[in-house]
């Protein structure tokens, strides 16, 4: 895994030094929480137990006034939690799932007036990811039943809503979805899985803060940042 945190490091820095040299590239730095679930890996529970983070940095470069595009790389902790209670037999399991995450992201700045006031600080976003698996950790009853017999990749689409609160600083809220299943389907364990669209997916909601490093100034004369 420290392999995979160097390389990380090492990607984070080449934004920054990317931007220096090319003005129009914007960098900025994520920091946020995840909800996270494994479809039908805990057939007692659905829902997005599992807290997890994400951090990394990113890179924007707008192509007119309202549209831009975005890079990232976020480190993302995942999984599924399921808690112990009277359906399970009050066992617990736990799958986290730590993931390097790039994302390529379109990004469109809603600009409309309310009254004589310009507002320009929502957004929405989609695109692609492709994520890494770097290290696995299961615990509880169910723990060694997947043998880590896990996708070491993994694609999703993302879809997300921002705004910005002050200056530079903005809030996004995205859920992800996988396309492909994360864990493999043979047949002797397909009786474990709920029957679902994505059996096997990791889908995920994340909520970060973002800062973005721009000197520009917006016609009211404010800083902005996407």
């Amino acid at each position: 895994m420290s392999k995979f945190l160097m390389i990380f490091s090492i990607v984070v820095l080449m934004i920054f030094s990317l931007s220096v040299s090319a003005q129009r590239f914007k960098p900025g730095l994520v920091i946020g929480g995840v909800s996270s679930d494994l479809v039908g890996v805990d057939p007692y529970d659905d829902d997005f137990s599992k807290a997890g983070f994400t951090a990394g940095a990113l890179l924007n470069t707008k192509f007119s006034e309202k549209n831009s595009f975005q890079f990232e790389i976020l480190f993302t902790d995942r999984g599924t939690l399921q808690k112990p209670d009277s359906l399970n037999n009050y066992t617990l399991y736990k799958l986290s799932l730590d993931y390097v995450d790039v994302p390529l992201m379109f990004k469109h700045n809603f600009i409309f007036n309310v009254g004589k006031k310009r507002v320009d600080r929502f957004s929405f976003e989609i695109g692609p990811s492709y994520s890494r698996l770097v290290r696995v950790s299961q615990t509880g009853t169910y723990g060694g039943f997947y043998d880590n017999n896990f996708n070491s990749n993994d694609f999703a689409l993302n879809v997300g809503l921002g705004c910005r609160i002050m200056h530079n600083l903005s809030l996004n809220v995205r859920y992800s979805n996988s396309i492909i299943p994360i864990v493999p389907h043979p047949t002797y364990i397909n009786s474990y899985f709920w029957y679902s669209f994505n059996k096997g997916d990791n889908v995920w909601f994340s909520f970060s803060l973002r800062y973005v490093f721009s000197n520009e100034k917006d016609k009211g004369g404010e800083k902005t940042s996407d």
